[in-house]
């Protein structure tokens, strides 16, 4: 069967197809497409502007005609704290579902991390420790054991928010990174978190990316890398190393602007909470969603509010 998932981000909007093979139920991307709505800079005074649900419209309706051609058994557009956080949430799916007769899953906080983490257990063998997902308007930071998600941080920075309120230029003076730190800090300091553990399994975008620096410039396993890693990343980019430059534009150019906040973002967090590895998962959110809402898999692991 061939079922298609809509992932609504702050920034970016993804359309993935998969083929499961109904025996085996193994998943197959045939189709991995992503729009830059950039929702996140229509949002004023906590609402997505006229302009901004357009723009949301639009996108989704050049989707819809992509998932009709392919002739998919299932269609399921899902949406984050790109939606959650508005005030106009139900303004915003009432004009999609009017326009577009589509209708919007936004997930709760402790959904979208239940459903991040049966995600990274369909590609990752751990039985408990934390994982981050750097979005371009939310961080999400999970402590999960053998029965699921136990503790949840849900943090309102983002990449994209980061570079968008404090970056002048495409990448951020050392005075800007320092005050990117220092956001970063007070966030997770405003919130009381008791997990203690070593093991960090990081998901997303900004942290592939990260780790497909890092190999670029110095060998060693994208899926794998540590604190020190970032420690010689920032080195690099406040000395505005043109091999940095060089690398981030032939990774994922379309990221330039928000790879900096990200990797500020997940080196604070790492050396606040004391770790020193994190191990990439490239299944996440998306590949949860299609297997424990859609086939209605993995219900072994079992939803802990």
């Amino acid at each position: 069967m061939r079922h298609a998932i809509v992932d609504i981000g702050s920034n970016t909007i993804r359309l993935i197809v998969f083929d499961v093979h109904e025996e085996t139920e193994e998943l197959k991307k045939v189709l991995n497409k992503k729009y830059t709505a950039g929702l996140i800079t229509y949002v004023h005074d906590g609402e997505l502007s006229g302009k901004g649900i357009k723009k949301l419209i639009k996108t989704l309706a050049s989707i819809k005609n992509i998932v009709e051609e392919l002739k998919v058994d299932t269609f399921s557009p899902f949406a984050t704290a790109s939606l959650r956080n508005l005030d106009n949430t139900e303004e915003v799916l009432a004009r999609v579902k009017e326009e577009l007769d589509i209708d919007i899953d936004v997930l709760d906080q402790v959904e979208e991390a239940f459903l991040g983490n049966v995600g990274i257990r369909s590609e990752v063998e751990i039985e408990s420790g934390l994982s981050i997902d750097i979005g371009g308007a939310s961080t999400e930071v999970v402590y999960f054991d053998e029965e699921g998600p136990k503790e949840f941080l849900n943090l309102n920075i983002g990449s994209l928010l980061l570079f968008t309120a404090n970056v002048s230029r495409i990448l951020p003076k050392k005075k800007e990174m320092r005050a990117i730190k220092k956001i970063v800090l007070r966030e997770i300091n405003s919130f009381k978190f008791s997990t203690k553990t070593d093991k960090l399994v990081g998901i997303g975008g900004s942290i592939r990316t990260t780790g497909k620096i890092i190999e670029d410039l110095w060998g060693g396993d994208d899926k794998s890398f540590s604190l020190d890693d970032l420690d010689k990343l920032m080195e690099l980019i406040e000395d505005k190393d043109t091999d940095i430059i060089r690398s981030i534009l032939s990774i994922n150019p379309a990221r330039i602007h928000t790879t900096v906040p990200g990797i500020i973002i997940l080196r604070t967090f790492m050396k606040k909470f004391n770790i020193n590895e994190i191990q990439v998962s490239g299944n996440g959110l998306r590949e949860g969603y299609l297997i424990y809402k859609v086939l209605g898999g993995n219900d072994e692991i079992l939803l802990s509010k």
